[in-house]
């Protein structure tokens, strides 16, 4: 996630570039990718949050992509070379940063602060080196933009844009989490807009000293900074841009007829900040009633709802490793531990790991083991290296190619009187 999500993103230099005065005018509606997708996953919960104005808790993956967004930023805010240092990039992600505590950015412990904060570091020293030969400067970084279209004003923010010449340019778009397949309905987003926006082309004629007729995107790419991975959409056709804008159009007219029923989900429930605000869900489970029935849906909802949750339990299961990794370092021995609503019984056990497969049939054949082990899986391997009558040679030969590690398991209670 990044700046994108909080809507609104000033620049890290006031007189760089500032983003456009939020206009109110009547009868406009205003909109953004982000509030679409939000709508399309929990209507109900698009209220709570942009009409009701409920704050949600913070999110630590929000504030980690914002802290290295705004890294980004930096480096690439200038009109013509040097580029600041890495050091100097580093220092501005740090201190970013240390703008908020640990509960402020959403972390449960200083430790998985920590954690990230060195994440990020090494991130950005990757993406530095990796990059380095080819800085230059973008025509514009972190643009945002308000452009009025079909009753609505939608909101775009570009992470970076360069221009080709001639009005053609690439939009660049900085991805910090899991590592997924993506689609291009955001890039759509940003296509339509931005060849709408007139600003840009005043933009092109300041920077470049050009007067164009029009802008056109040429590209759109997302680039996950984790692995450096660029993901490139070539320019989506009339037929890509009408079917999206379609979509969009039928969501504002949703959201301007007061269409705001909740559309609960055991996975996205159970994770909602306003759970205990919706009727919808009770008992810590979502209502049956209130949940449609999957056969009244065409199977373009299905498919993108099959996806919407697929995106959603991949990135719970990276947390949840997570949070289990930092528990198992801070139980150390492990033990029981109680926190305010669950109790939790970590045990630790040691387990061995093979990294060279070959290497291990090698051993187990020399040494006539490979029947003993029944089977080439990790349990069988790990019974004949713990055997008492396994020759000393075939031992140390098996040790050779094992790493003993710590496996933790947590089991988790819920305390009684809790719902």
């Amino acid at each position: 996630m990044n700046k994108k999500n909080n809507e609104a993103a000033p620049g890290l230099f006031g007189d760089s570039l500032p983003p456009p005065a939020p206009a109110k005018k009547s009868g406009l509606l205003a909109f953004s990718y982000s509030k679409m997708s939000l709508y399309e996953e929990c209507p109900l919960k698009y209220k709570f949050k942009y009409i009701d104005k409920i704050k949600e808790e913070p999110k630590f993956y929000f504030a980690f992509g914002n802290s290295i967004h705004t890294a980004l930023e930096f480096l690439y805010s200038v009109k013509a070379p040097p580029f600041p240092s890495l050091e100097e990039t580093l220092e501005a992600f740090k201190k970013d940063w240390g703008r908020k505590s640990y509960l402020e950015k959403g972390y449960r412990t200083p430790q998985k602060a920590e954690d990230d904060c060195r994440k990020g570091l090494a991130m950005l020293t990757a993406y530095y080196e990796h990059n380095r030969a080819g800085f230059k400067p973008p025509f514009l970084v972190e643009y945002s933009t308000d452009v009025e279209v079909d009753g609505l004003l939608v909101r775009t923010i570009s992470d970076r844009i360069e221009h080709l010449g001639g009005g053609e340019i690439v939009i660049i778009d900085y991805k910090t989490g899991k590592d997924v397949k993506r689609q291009p309905l955001q890039l759509y987003m940003y296509q339509k807009i931005s060849e709408m926006d007139p600003r840009l082309k005043e933009k092109i004629a300041e920077t470049y000293g050009q007067r164009v007729s029009s802008v056109k995107v040429r590209q759109l790419l997302y680039y996950h900074v984790p692995t450096l991975k660029e993901y490139p959409f070539e320019r989506a056709g009339d037929k890509e841009i009408g079917g999206f804008w379609e979509r969009v159009l039928g969501v504002a007219e949703s959201i301007k007829g007061l269409k705001f029923e909740p559309t609960p989900a055991d996975q996205a429930c159970s994770w909602c900040d306003y759970k205990s605000l919706c009727p919808a869900f009770f008992g810590g489970h979502p209502h049956p009633a209130a949940s449609q029935p999957a056969s009244t849906e065409n199977i373009e909802a299905l498919v993108d709802r099959y996806g919407q949750l697929k995106e959603k339990m991949d990135d719970l299961q990276v947390q949840l490793n997570a949070v289990a990794e930092s528990l198992g370092r801070a139980a150390k021995d492990g033990g029981e531990y109680a926190g305010s609503q669950y109790t939790a019984q970590v045990k630790k056990n040691s387990k061995w790991e093979f990294g060279n497969r070959e290497a291990v049939i090698s051993v187990l054949n020399k040494f006539d083991l490979y029947q003993k082990a029944l089977s080439l899986t990790l349990t069988g391997i790990t019974g004949v290296l713990e055997s008492v009558d396994l020759p000393e040679e075939a031992r140390k030969k098996l040790l050779e190619q094992a790493v003993k590690k710590t496996a933790t398991e947590i089991k988790i209670v819920k305390k009684e009187g809790l719902i």
